[in-house]
């Protein structure tokens, strides 16, 4: 092999792994801006409008993950392995979802759990979601072979990472919050 042909494959695999980079990079941006649209979308106070919205803002950000890897997007498809995945993590019976429905219609409990719970839970599912798909679409994967039953454990463990991720942002805020106001404090000292 010579030089000039070397020189060209350590070329192309550069701009290979430059492109992977970027990709990664799009890929993480989306899926953390969808789930922060999800987490908003998740105050909303009217209980089947909040799941309308979530699922509304889950499908534009597969959407864009598809366009990110070059796939096509079939929104059929996706709803079915979107809604497989999603029912792993919900209550497990319709007493659980009864207990939130309850819980959410008392007076400052129901208004603490709405205000935390709800957005909380939207944000996780959505950061899973988008994790699981970037995933198989990174591996070649499409919206059509897309196998729901089998990724149904590696979603279970990034939902358990996005709540990880929403309990850690919720208390650098906190962090942040407390620092400025010893900052403050220190500066009308001086």
């Amino acid at each position: 092999m010579s030089e000039a042909e070397t020189v060209e494959e350590t070329d192309e695999v550069t701009v290979a792994v430059a492109e992977t980079d970027e990709i990664r990079a799009l890929s993480r941006d989306c899926i953390h801006r969808h789930s922060a649209y999800a987490a908003v979308g998740g105050l909303v106070p009217i209980p089947f409008f909040e799941m309308a919205a979530s699922s509304t803002i889950q499908l534009r950000m597969i959407a864009k993950l598809c366009d990110v890897y070059g796939i096509p997007f079939s929104e059929n498809t996706i709803k079915s392995a979107v809604a497989t995945l999603v029912a792993t993590v919900l209550p497990a019976s319709g007493v659980g979802l009864a207990a939130t429905k309850l819980m959410r219609r008392v007076p400052v409990v129901g208004t603490v759990f709405g205000l935390i719970a709800m957005p909380s839970f939207a944000a996780a599912c959505t950061y899973a979601l988008g994790r699981v798909f970037a995933w198989h679409f990174a591996r070649g994967g499409t919206t059509s072979d897309f196998n729901a039953e089998e990724m149904k454990d590696r979603f279970k463990n990034e939902f358990a990472e996005g709540k990880r991720k929403a309990t850690d942002f919720v208390k650098g805020e906190t962090k942040t919050a407390s620092a400025k106001t010893t900052g403050n404090a220190a500066t009308a000292k001086a």
